[in-house]
C-alpha cells in the first residue's frame, strides 16, 4: 500500500475544457488528488490520483437525452477518457455496482483493468450489456487490494436499490466511495422497492447506511455516484437515511401526505417527495412512474 509519508508534488491538473459536458473540481491532499467530474448533473466519476497512477471510480453513461434525462451526454465517455489520459499516468477502474449508468462508458476504456467487489463483479460478468461494452471480465475483490497506489477495501450491501450495491474505501486517506448508496441533494432510485413481498429493501438500505455512518464517522471525504462529494460524511449518511425513511413511510402509509391522508399511488409518492425535497435534483425519482423505461412500462409496484 501507499506508505510513503512524503508529500506528493502533483503536476498541473488537466484543463477542465477537456470535459465540456462536466463540471470539474480538483481536491488535493498530501498523498492523493481527487478529480471530481460531474456530468450534466447526471452522474459523477471520481479519479483518485496517487503519485504514479490513477483510479477511476465509476465511468457513467453516455445517454443522449430524452424525456427523463433531457441532457446530451453522448460524448461523456470520450471526454472522461481524454481528461484521464491528460494526467499521463497508468489507470485502473473500479465499478461500484452493476447499474448501467455507472459502466456504459467502458466502451472507451476496453484497455483498462476493471475491479469490483466480488458479488458486484459476478453480476457484471454475467450481464450482456457489460460484456458488450467492455469485452472482458471485471476482477472481483473480496476484502482489500492495492490498486493505483492505495489499499482499497471493498464491501457490499445486497438488496437495496440494486441486487448488489458495492462501495469502496481508502482507510489511509479516510475516503469512502458509496456509489448509489448515498447521493447529494438528489432523489434516490427507489423503483425496485417491493413492499408487497417479504423483502424490505428500504429497511435493508437504512440499516446498512446506519452501520456505515458509524464506521466512517471520522472520514474526511465521501464521494458519491451522483453529484460529487462532501466533507460532512455523517451528514451525507443522515440525509440519505432521512430520505429513504420518508419514502418508505409514504409507500407503507405510515407517513401522511402534506395535503392529508396517505398515498395510494406511485404518482402521489413521487409528487410528495418533490414537495418534501423541492431543491433536490430529479435523479431517479421519475423512473418509478409508468412508461419511464419503455412504452407500457408499469412502473414501480408499490400498491
Amino acid at each position: 500500500s501507499d506508505t510513503n509519508p512524503t508529500k506528493v508534488n502533483f503536476s498541473n491538473a488537466p484543463a477542465a475544457s477537456l470535459a465540456p459536458s462536466a463540471s470539474v473540481e480538483v481536491v488535493t491532499e498530501d498523498k492523493v488528488r481527487y478529480h471530481v467530474l460531474n456530468f450534466g448533473t447526471r452522474w459523477t466519476s471520481t479519479i483518485v490520483e496517487s503519485e504514479k497512477e490513477i483510479t477511476l471510480v465509476d465511468v457513467g453513461i453516455n445517454n443522449s437525452g430524452g424525456a427523463v434525462i433531457p441532457v446530451d451526454l453522448s460524448n461523456s465517455g470520450a471526454e472522461l477518457r481524454a481528461y484521464a489520459n491528460a494526467i499521463k499516468k497508468p489507470m485502473n477502474i473500479i465499478i461500484t455496482h452493476p447499474h448501467i449508468d455507472h459502466y456504459i462508458n467502458l466502451d472507451k476504456f476496453k484497455d483498462v483493468t476493471v475491479y469490483a467487489q466480488t458479488k458486484d463483479a459476478a453480476v457484471l460478468n454475467t450481464d450482456a450489456t457489460f460484456n458488450q461494452v467492455y469485452g472482458d471480465t471485471a476482477i472481483g475483490v473480496s476484502g482489500s487490494k492495492e490498486i493505483g497506489g492505495f489499499e482499497y477495501y471493498f464491501d457490499n450491501v445486497s438488496g437495496t436499490e440494486a441486487v448488489e450495491n458495492g462501495y469502496v474505501y481508502i482507510p489511509t486517506e479516510r475516503a469512502v466511495f458509496t456509489g448509489d448508496l448515498t447521493a447529494i441533494k438528489r432523489h434516490s432510485y427507489i423503483r425496485d422497492y417491493t413492499p408487497l413481498d417479504s423483502v424490505d429493501e428500504l429497511s435493508i438500505w437504512i440499516n446498512a447506511l446506519t452501520d456505515m455512518k458509524s464506521k466512517f464517522s471520522n472520514y474526511k471525504y465521501i464521494f458519491v455516484g451522483h453529484l460529487g462529494y462532501q466533507t460532512n460524511v455523517t451528514g451525507n449518511f443522515d440525509a440519505t437515511i432521512a430520505y429513504i425513511g420518508n419514502a418508505q413511510g409514504l409507500i407503507k402509509g405510515t407517513k401522511n401526505l402534506t395535503a392529508g391522508g396517505t398515498a395510494t399511488s406511485v404518482q402521489q409518492v413521487v409528487d410528495e417527495l418533490k414537495i418534501l425535497y423541492p431543491t433536490y435534483g430529479d435523479g431517479a425519482l421519475y423512473f418509478s412512474l409508468p412508461n419511464a423505461f419503455y412504452p407500457g412500462d408499469p412502473g414501480a409496484h408499490w400498491f
